[in-house]
């Protein structure tokens, strides 16, 4: 348990009038015993009961400033027995109170930013599983023609002509490829910094030479060729793995598969990782040094 206590703390700096506060995001207000309150469960603030202190926490909705809260303070809990800025100061240091309105500033907003699938009959279950996980994250428009990444999802290697346009065009983009029983993420390609397709088939080559046969083979799907194998719920293991590389490029964070491979399955917690690193004859590593 996390006992940070409200009362008796060190004097803080006033907060400022646009200070918009609301309780840690998710958590919910309980009384812990008589002296104390608890804010969250996971596992929870506990926070030094006073005068007034609960009637205040429940005004904080993250649409009240810190002016509109003084006044309804003033108003209807004459009695809290704390200066309200100092208070409040206190409670955001601790993390039981959060900054509603640096959080908003701060969010880059997914919902209008476009993303791009190019996929075949036979991968419409995992994307639709995809698109569902997106648009639980806040990411609805997966359908665009001039989108910020693309998802290249194919049942089997998909041709590489799809992988070098998008890089001409210097769009980001991701290959997924259903490979029998299993789904391949990666490497997630960012045109001139990150490895890109090319490079891992020249690695594959280096180790296996009949690869440079097969690539030009790929993207066609023999009349004899079985469906895919792939468990239900490795689909769906799969399905999270590739939102999540989207939603980590959106929002500006590290991705796992720039330079290297993620490989879900046959079993939905099964995992395995290995690295892409720029080949020295693929052309795409002069653009990065340039």
């Amino acid at each position: 348990m996390d006992e940070r206590l409200a009362a008796g703390g060190p004097p803080h700096q006033a907060v400022g009038m646009s200070f918009r506060p609301v309780l840690r995001p998710g958590a919910v207000l309980v009384r812990r015993d008589a002296r104390h309150l608890q804010v969250g469960t996971a596992p929870g603030i506990v926070l030094a009961d006073r005068p007034g202190l609960a009637e205040l926490l429940r005004l904080l909705d993250g649409v009240r400033d810190f002016a509109r809260i003084e006044a309804i303070v003033a108003r209807d809990i004459p009695h809290l027995a704390a200066d309200l800025g100092d208070l409040l100061t206190h409670l955001r240091a601790v993390g039981a109170v959060v900054d509603a309105a640096a959080a908003e500033a701060g969010r880059r907003p997914r919902s209008h930013r476009p993303v791009g699938f190019i996929f075949s009959g036979a991968t419409s279950q995992l994307v639709a599983a995809t698109h569902a996980v997106l648009a639980s994250s806040g990411i609805h428009d997966v359908a665009s023609t001039d989108p910020e990444v693309l998802v290249i999802v194919s049942h089997g290697e998909a041709a590489r002509s799809v992988f070098e346009k998008a890089s001409q065009l210097g769009l980001d983009h991701l290959p997924v490829v259903i490979d029998e029983d299993r789904v391949r993420v990666g490497p997630f390609v960012r045109p001139g910094l990150t490895p890109c397709i090319t490079c891992h088939d020249l690695h594959r080559a280096d180790w296996d030479p009949a690869w440079s046969a097969i690539v030009p083979q790929l993207g066609r799907r023999l009349p004899t060729a079985q469906p895919s194998g792939l468990p239900g719920l490795a689909l769906h293991a799969a399905a999270v793995e590739i939102a999540a590389e989207v939603v980590a490029l959106l929002d500006e964070r590290p991705l796992r598969t720039a330079g290297r491979c993620l490989v879900v399955g046959p079993e939905h917690d099964h995992r395995d990782v290995w690295p892409v690193a720029f080949h020295h004859r693929c052309t795409c590593a002069l653009l990065s040094a340039a």
